[in-house]
């Protein structure tokens, strides 16, 4: 079967983790975080609810323009993580769906040591 849909694992400030990824895919589901519209099973749901969680401990909350908490490290740690459940998310949703996921992007010039 070749892929029918396109999803974007990219985390977002207070929620939402796997977005739209192209038109037919909008068609289907809409806009805004798709991520409880999908066949997921509950740990899956589970598990990108932590990682949301843990996405938004990035996030210098009190003045979001400087530099995070997070160091290169913990960075690094949370994109490997993410890459694997991307690899999970595409395992579990199957050839109907192509699952790319987008780094957080706030690697450069945000972390405390960079």
């Amino acid at each position: 079967m070749t892929e029918k849909y396109r999803l974007r694992l990219m985390f977002e400030w207070g929620g939402g983790c796997i977005w739209v990824g192209d038109d037919a895919t909008r068609s289907a589901y809409g806009v805004g975080p798709i991520e409880d519209s999908l066949p997921l099973a509950d740990e899956t749901r589970r598990k990108l609810a932590e990682m949301t969680a843990w996405h938004d401990l990035s996030l210098n909350w009190e003045y979001p323009p400087d530099p995070g908490p997070w160091d290169a490290y913990e960075y690094e740690r949370f994109d490997a993580t993410a890459a694997a459940m991307r690899d999970h998310l595409q395992q579990e949703l199957g050839d109907c769906f192509a699952i790319v996921y987008e780094r957080l992007g706030v690697h450069e010039g945000r972390s405390k040591d960079r």
